[in-house]
């Protein structure tokens, strides 16, 4: 490893240390839109996080054997948007939440 390849490293690793209960962020971009993803270690961390990061409300996604929360913002028409995802549940959501899920937010 080089060291840019370490400064590369080095940077991430100190932001990511600024998100508490992240566990890791990642960030794809393309010349129209750009989303970066932070995955949290629990439910409350990506809670805390979204709050901390002004995203939205909690929505969840259930796929056929897992499910999660998770908070997103998009700005500039859709061009920027920012997840915060929490870690997946094996099973379906707790029956409280399945009313409160988004149905845009399910999937199969």
């Amino acid at each position: 490893m080089n060291d840019r390849a370490r400064d590369l490293m080095v940077t991430q690793s100190a932001i990511l240390g600024t998100l508490p209960g992240a566990r890791s962020v990642s960030f794809h971009a393309f010349e129209a839109w750009a989303i970066t993803l932070i995955t949290a270690s629990s439910d409350e961390a990506m809670r805390t996080l979204g709050e901390d990061l002004g995203l939205g409300e909690v929505a969840i996604v259930i796929t056929a054997d897992r499910w999660w929360r998770y908070m997103r913002s998009d700005r500039d028409e859709g061009r920027l948007r920012l997840v915060v995802s929490g870690p997946h549940h094996m099973g379906s959501p707790p029956h409280d939440e399945n009313a409160d899920a988004d149905a845009s937010s399910r999937s199969e």
